[in-house]
């Protein structure tokens, strides 16, 4: 089975608009109806400021608080999605809007459990809703119940026979537990209605390549893929196909295009390397093979935690260290996921609550990460590391005399912390207080001399104060080799500059901004070399 599409639908209740133009929205009900407005066109920025113009006005006005609630949750803001959902529903329990979107959440983050217990509750009230079947049916398939997906999408086409992808579904649902003759019946049954259906053509093309009809899957993974070309599954049972027919060429490019679109895809490379090897290219073949059995072994570990978890799903301990094991290969969504399963079954697991604060700060969530270091806190409030994050937290925010004193304490309990005495110069930095920061940083540097962001920091202090200029130069340049950030590159461009090599600084400033082209600040230092090299000749 290449992907479980499953058709998770959004409730949104539009209302109807007065054509009238107002000049300014002076209700609460103006500007909900201002926000539906906004809605029905995608402008959803717009609707979010007339919705919040809405509840501000009137708290209780339940209606809202949906309608925020299933736009955040439609732009992938799941915590705010959450939070505005549970308002409206502690002001109108029965608002279905609300109900369901808070059901179709928890099953966009994998609290399935919660969502088939909603969507069950749903059902009792509105036992012929085509949306809450279809949002059961698919909660059901994620949690991979399948009998029970399959009754319910069952139960949705008695209700919507010809709904293409409730048959897409059911056929995925069928084929995971292996009959494949129902799944072809129902991909088929798709098809018939809906032609350019790209997971019905990849589907049921992966299951004639499976059962060895190469010439009923070519067509079908072909379509597929030309539909939707970052149909990666399809894709690859492409390359098998291909393989199969001993058109290698032909295959080792399908294989090169699924490793570009999933650099990971262990299956993928085995088999570029063996359609390499078949067309004599040894030295690609052999690259391929060696990133083969590198990702292979990555695969077996995760593989081994993941298999502990099916023999103890409820121990938080297993939980927390497939997440260790997901972050360590990049896996970020799966390790937030696998350190909330933790937190969930045990609500004072303090390592992964403050796994889960760093992934907010990494990703710039700043509320949610100071409430999850708060949380870290209050369950081992000795530990130095989530004081320091929670000062970072702080700083960001511009809150620096709460992030000093948070740096303070971090201090208190762990002296050698290196980052906290780099966070302590920052703020002095930040203060104008420069022989301090200086020797904050410099404490830093003593502890851990690889600290790059200590290094930057001091090369920085240095140019503002236009001394140690070759100093600057040494400490920026180490600091890019230790981290090559672009930010590093800046510092760097700076000292250069400032050192009279106006060649060198261009070239680290073009480089920078090559690495990251939006960025202002760069700009502007570009533009500030050239202008002075123009007074210059």
């Amino acid at each position: 089975m290449l992907q479980r599409g499953t058709s998770l639908v959004v409730f949104l209740c539009l209302i109807s608009v007065s054509t009238a133009l107002y000049t300014v929205a002076q209700t609460p009900e103006d500007f909900y109806e201002r926000g539906m407005q906004a809605v029905s066109k995608g402008e959803y920025p717009e609707a979010l400021q007339h919705l919040q113009r809405a509840v501000e006005q009137e708290t209780g006005f339940a209606k809202a608080h949906a309608a925020l609630g299933t736009i955040y949750l439609q732009l992938g803001n799941f915590i705010e999605a959450e939070v505005a959902l549970k308002r409206a529903l502690n002001i109108a329990p029965d608002l279905l809007q609300a109900t369901s979107n808070l059901a179709l959440l928890y099953t966009k983050t994998a609290r399935l459990d919660d969502a088939i217990g909603i969507y069950r509750d749903i059902l009792r009230r509105h036992p012929d809703s085509l949306q809450v079947w279809l949002g059961i049916a698919a909660a059901y398939q994620q949690a991979d119940r399948f009998s029970e997906a399959i009754e319910a999408y069952h139960k949705s086409l008695n209700r919507s026979p010809n709904h293409t992808a409730a048959m897409t579904n059911l056929a995925s649902c069928y084929e995971a537990i292996k009959q494949q003759e129902k799944a072809i019946h129902y991909y088929k049954a798709a098809l018939t209605l809906a032609p350019n259906l790209p997971m019905a053509n990849g589907n049921l093309g992966a299951i004639y390549q499976q059962q060895g009809e190469l010439d009923k899957a070519l067509p079908l993974l072909a379509e597929a893929v030309r539909l939707n070309p970052n149909f990666t599954a399809a894709r690859y049972s492409l390359g098998l196909t291909l393989t199969k027919k001993r058109e290698f060429q032909r295959a080792a490019e399908e294989y090169q295009r699924v490793t570009a679109q999933q650099p990971d895809h262990v299956g993928a490379h085995y088999n570029l390397a063996q359609a390499l090897f078949r067309l004599r290219q040894v030295e690609a073949g052999s690259r391929a093979m060696d990133t083969y059995r590198r990702l292979n072994a990555i695969a077996q570990e995760i593989d081994t935690r993941e298999r502990a978890i099916l023999i103890e799903p409820n121990n938080p301990q297993k939980q927390y260290q497939l997440g260790l094991t997901y972050e360590k290969y990049g896996k970020s969504d799966k390790a937030m996921a696998a350190y909330q399963a933790a937190m969930r079954l045990q609500p004072q697991f303090a390592a992964a609550h403050y796994k889960l604060a760093q992934f907010y700060f990494r990703t710039r969530k700043l509320d949610e990460a100071e409430a999850a270091y708060l949380q870290t806190i209050a369950l081992e409030p000795e530990q130095a590391a989530p004081h320091a994050g929670l000062a970072a937290v702080y700083y960001l925010q511009g809150r620096l005399d709460d992030a000093f004193v948070e740096y303070s304490t971090a201090l208190a309990h762990n002296p050698s912390l290196a980052t906290a005495h780099a966070g302590h110069a920052a703020i002095h930095h930040r203060r104008g207080e420069l022989d301090e920061a200086i020797a904050a940083y410099q404490a830093a540097l003593a502890l851990d001399a690889a600290a790059h962001y200590a290094l930057n920091g001091l090369a920085r202090l240095y140019i503002q104060k236009r001394a140690q200029i070759q100093d600057a130069v040494a400490y920026a340049e180490k600091a890019f080799r230790l981290a090559p950030a672009p930010q590093y590159l800046q510092t760097l461009a700076l000292a250069y500059f400032q050192a009279g090599e106006h060649q060198s600084a261009l070239k680290a400033i073009q480089t920078a901004i090559k690495m990251e082209p939006e960025n202002e600040a760069f700009q502007q230092t570009l533009a500030e070399i050239q202008e002075s090299d123009e007074k210059t000749k």
